[in-house]
This record gives structure tokens, C-alpha cells and sequence, in this order.
């Protein structure tokens, strides 16, 4: 076992999760069990972990007949160049977060097969093709803290079975390119939507659901729209909640109560309002008139980390989107041998790593 696989594997073992393995995956050679995530899969049974370091994985995965956790470093150093796909009832709890996926040609994240009670955190996702980030054809299913990019299509499509509801926290809708056929969500959807504490950005039209269900929507912002802006189709008996839109926004629907007109105040640190720019970007409100009008303006009864009412927006709620979508689960991302050594000799050696919040 060379240095950098011990150091490695010794920097992620100090957490263990009962009755699991922890399956390590690296692009680099000797610096873990795996290279791939496809072979770590393969390897896996019902109840494991695979944690995946820094590097880009160009692979499409089918997890089926296992429930499996997948954990990236963090999108900003962990991109899978492919599409993940979550499909039969052997896979329910199933969870992946901390990747920047950019899939082609296909739905980067898909649940289909009666799957059910799937979550997606801590990811960022842009598909470079015609179809989704998120597709739902199947049960519950949980997202938070992600990107979602929309560059010819929705967002997030969701078409799941009866009572597979749908819950999205903290999480920033982004249309790349600007389109009256391009939504945030939609799709006919047969179990109720909630939505908190997110941000759809650059969109002409923000829904087009189409089912009986209803959607319920708090503490969200609506900001650069464009000059033939709707909020599109909800289903009857949709309800939404101290919200917040601005820069050319069409008035509020009906069903939208408690609400704050932003004007042209723009409420975010930097956002340039052409897209989000990853790397760029910075969604938490600024000190200005536009994000202290978000500030302490959400649902009295959902509070943020200070304890006063929330926030809008996605760091807005009682567990703020993670930035750059780390995860609770610690990463050596490089490693300096400081002095010169040989056989027998002590190493001294500086590391530097990460570990995001706990959950």
C-alpha cells in the first residue's frame, strides 16, 4: 500500500456507519480500492456507502436490486460525466449527494420502477443535451440543497405514482437559455409538490404541473424574469407563501398570499441576471434594500439558525444550502511531503481537506 492510498483511506475511516461498508472510489492509481464508480457498485450489497473522491468520472450507473449511498467530495472538485439512475423497490432510501453532474443525452438523475423515498442533496447538475436534470417517474422523493440547470427542457419533471410526493428544500432552479417551452418544474404529477426556501432564476415561465394534487410553496424567491414572464400551471388548491419577485415579475397569482415585491432591488450578494455562474454567483442576500426585505420574512412558524422567522431564499431556511455542495464526510484533497526522505526515515506530511455540516 503506497503513502497516498494510507493517508487516503486513514483520512475517511474515522466514520463508520453500522452494519455498512464503506466502499472508497479514486481516479488516481493506488490511492483507492476502486477506480471507478461503476466497479464500486458492482461490488456493493444493500446498506453501503460508497465515497467518492476528488476527479471526474465519466460513467452512467443503474443502482437496482441494492440500496446504495453514493457521497461526492463536492461539485466543485467531484464531477460524474454521466447520467445515475435509481429503478425497483430494492433501491428505496437510496440517496446520492456532493457530485456536479453533467450528463449527455440522457436524464442525469432518473428514478423510475416504483423506486421510492430516494434523496438527492448536495449536487449540481446540468444536463448538456434536450432532457431533465431530475426526473421522477416513480415514488417519493426528496431534493435539497442543488443546483438544477435547465437548458432546453425542465428542470425537474416529475410524472411519479399515486402519493409519491415530492419535497424540495433549499435548492436554486437556473434556466440557462431563456424559453417560453422551459420550466423550473413540471410534469403531471399524482402526489403532492412542497417547495421551501428555494430560488428559480431566469425563467419565462416557472411551473407547468398538471395534476390534481396540490403544490405548497413557502419562503421562495422569483427573480430575472423575462419580458413575456408567468408563473405558468399549478394544480387547483395550490397555495404559496411569503414569497418574494422582482426585475419584471408578472403580478401575483391568487393562490399566492404574504408575498414581497422586490422591484428592480436585486437580493442577491452577486448575481449578474443573465444566469447563475457557477463559481460566480452568490445566492445569500446582500445587506441592500432587495435582501433585507427577504430578511426575517418567511412563514412565522419555520425559523433559521438564529432563531428568528426564516429567511427567504435557499439560505434562507433551518438548514441553509451547503456551498459547493460538501458533505458531512471528511475528504483529504491534497497531500505535501515537506521534507526529503529515505527508506527508514519519518515523513512529515501537511494535508488539506474538508467536511461540510452535519445533515
Amino acid at each position: 500500500m503506497n503513502l497516498y492510498r494510507a493517508l487516503f483511506i486513514a483520512a475517511l475511516c474515522c466514520v463508520s456507519l453500522a452494519n455498512a461498508t464503506i466502499r472508497y472510489v479514486s481516479p488516481n492509481p493506488g490511492s483507492a480500492p476502486y477506480a471507478t464508480i461503476t466497479a464500486a457498485h458492482a461490488a456493493a450489497v444493500t446498506g453501503d456507502t460508497v465515497v467518492v473522491g476528488p476527479g471526474n468520472y465519466p460513467e452512467a450507473l443503474a443502482v437496482s436490486g441494492k440500496k446504495i449511498h453514493l457521497i461526492g467530495a463536492g461539485w466543485d472538485v467531484c464531477t460524474w460525466q454521466g447520467y445515475l439512475q435509481f429503478h425497483n423497490t430494492v433501491a428505496n432510501g437510496s440517496a446520492v449527494e456532493g457530485f456536479r453532474f453533467t450528463a449527455a443525452g440522457s436524464h442525469s438523475i432518473y428514478c423510475l420502477t416504483n423506486v421510492d423515498s430516494v434523496t438527492v442533496r448536495r449536487c449540481f447538475i446540468t444536463p448538456t443535451a434536450s432532457l431533465m436534470s431530475v426526473y421522477s417517474t416513480a415514488g417519493r422523493m426528496y431534493v435539497s440543497d442543488c443546483v438544477l440547470n435547465s437548458s432546453s427542457n425542465a428542470a425537474f419533471y416529475i410524472q411519479n405514482s399515486a402519493n409519491g410526493n415530492i419535497v424540495i428544500r433549499n435548492t436554486a432552479f437556473n434556466c440557462v437559455t431563456p424559453n417560453n417551452a422551459y420550466t423550473a418544474i413540471a410534469g403531471p404529477n399524482n402526489g403532492t409538490v412542497e417547495i421551501y426556501n428555494c430560488v428559480f432564476l431566469n425563467f419565462t415561465r416557472q411551473f407547468d404541473l398538471s395534476g390534481v394534487p396540490q403544490v405548497i410553496g413557502l419562503n421562495n424567491i422569483f427573480w430575472d424574469w423575462n419580458t413575456t414572464a408567468t408563473y405558468g400551471n399549478l394544480p387547483v388548491g395550490s397555495v404559496f407563501e411569503y414569497s418574494a419577485a422582482g426585475q419584471g415579475a408578472p403580478a401575483f397569482p391568487a393562490n399566492f398570499s404574504n408575498n414581497i415585491s422586490l422591484g428592480t432591488n436585486n437580493p442577491f450578494v452577486n448575481y449578474d441576471n443573465t444566469s447563475y455562474t457557477f463559481g460566480t454567483t452568490d445566492l445569500h442576500l446582500n445587506t441592500n434594500t432587495g435582501g433585507n426585505l427577504c430578511r426575517d420574512a418567511g412563514y412565522p412558524s419555520i425559523q433559521d439558525l438564529d432563531s428568528t422567522a426564516s429567511d427567504l431564499g435557499v439560505y434562507g431556511g433551518p438548514k441553509p444550502m451547503v456551498d459547493l455542495g460538501i458533505p458531512a464526510f471528511p475528504f483529504a484533497l491534497s497531500l505535501v511531503i515537506d521534507n526529503l526522505v529515505e527508506v527508514g526515515d519519518s515523513v512529515n506530511v501537511t494535508s488539506t481537506g474538508r467536511i461540510g455540516p452535519r445533515y
